[in-house]
């Protein structure tokens, strides 16, 4: 199911210490909403709730949801089609390790805040069924970060120079 993405709801542990500004994001719904001819009238509303989270935790939620016992940069659970806020939207969430974000983006030569803003729209795929479990499936989903990155002036995040 193709959602409308309307809104994202921030948050973040208490540990950790991450000013972002919320425009970057809503640009970056806005071009994935684009870039998958969504219109709000036709699809269902998604509220996206965004976590920034620390090492610990995420590794704590990887091992509940995905029975793997360690870090990863982002997690996406899809929207329960029974629960809505009080908007009547749909409500995802994607949970983005912060500390393994810098780590990575640094370790890539890449700009942190492009590094996470590539994240924030793999797990916004993933919450609209976009999957990359397969070579087709990768390259499609690949293909469509590239285009909504590209629209934010980000360069292709899998040309990695180490």
């Amino acid at each position: 199911m193709i959602f409308h993405i309307v809104n994202v709801l921030i948050s973040q542990d208490e540990d950790i210490d991450l000013k972002i500004n919320e425009r970057d994001l809503t640009r970056c719904t806005r071009h994935i909403n684009k870039e998958l001819k969504t219109f709000r009238s036709k699809n269902p509303c998604l509220t996206v709730s965004l976590r920034f989270t620390s090492v610990k935790n995420m590794k704590k939620l990887n091992s509940s949801f995905s029975g793997v016992n360690k870090e990863t940069n982002v997690l996406s659970f899809a929207p329960d089609l029974k629960e809505k806020d009080e908007k009547d939207n749909y409500v995802g969430d994607v949970a983005i390790c912060v500390d393994l974000v810098k780590r990575e983006a640094k370790h890539q030569n890449k700009d942190f805040l492009d590094h996470l803003l590539h994240l924030f729209t793999h797990g916004v795929l993933h919450l609209l069924g976009y999957t990359h479990g397969s070579d087709g499936k990768a390259s499609e989903m690949e293909a469509l970060e590239k285009q909504v990155l590209k629209k934010l002036g980000i360069e292709d995040p899998y040309q990695i120079e180490l």
